[in-house]
């Protein structure tokens, strides 16, 4: 994709979208494409630089603004957006109160119907799907979220094996808490022995 020329002349909004239009005119695979993406929003992220600190909160949040557009995007666009989208959740470009929120959008368009053309809830789902397959490396840290995934009956009956990699990751964080938790009891029985003694 390469980077763009930083214009003072443009105001932020106008770069943010500039960035967007050379992303979706790219001749880049996806992969490739959201690689490069997610590296400059990185950079532009942790840069000492106010106005690329201030591009990289635009792009986010139009990002997220275009959200209630998405079941009218089409194919080529709808999928780079939502491997962009679970790409920024993946690499820990978005947190707190911006990742619960993209966490939500996910979640919502994975509860569409995949085969509802009509109303654009199959293009929903393929959205979230796209978003999705990049961050199930990360699902493990919210149980809570991979109970709600599971919950969705149509994606139990038409993805069964990505739902018991999901209950997979959450079993996983489960055990591993209740070993923590055995761990720090048999700790403070010790210490609590100890101090008695």
């Amino acid at each position: 994709m390469g980077e763009l020329e930083d214009d003072p002349e443009l105001g932020i909004e106008e770069m943010a979208n500039l960035y967007f239009q050379k992303m979706y005119t790219s001749e880049l695979a996806v992969e490739d494409l959201i690689a490069e993406v997610i590296e400059m929003l990185k950079r532009f992220k942790a840069s000492p630089k106010p106005r690329e600190q201030e591009i990289f909160a635009c792009m986010i949040h139009n990002l997220f603004d275009e959200y209630r557009f998405f079941h009218k995007y089409p194919e080529k666009e709808l999928h780079i957006t939502g491997v962009l989208f679970g790409t920024l959740i993946q690499h820990q470009l978005v947190s707190s109160i911006t990742l619960g929120i993209a966490l939500r959008y996910v979640l919502e368009a994975l509860r569409k119907a995949p085969n509802n053309g009509n109303n654009g809830g199959g293009k929903m789902f393929r959205f979230g799907m796209f978003a999705l397959e990049q961050f199930l490396p990360r699902l493990h840290e919210w149980p809570q979220y991979c109970s709600h995934i599971v919950q969705i009956e149509h994606l139990r009956q038409s993805h069964a094996p990505l739902v018991r990699e999901i209950e997979a990751a959450k079993a996983a964080f489960e055990a591993a808490s209740a070993r923590a938790t055995t761990v720090c009891t048999e700790e403070n029985a010790a210490l609590q022995s100890a101090m008695a003694a």
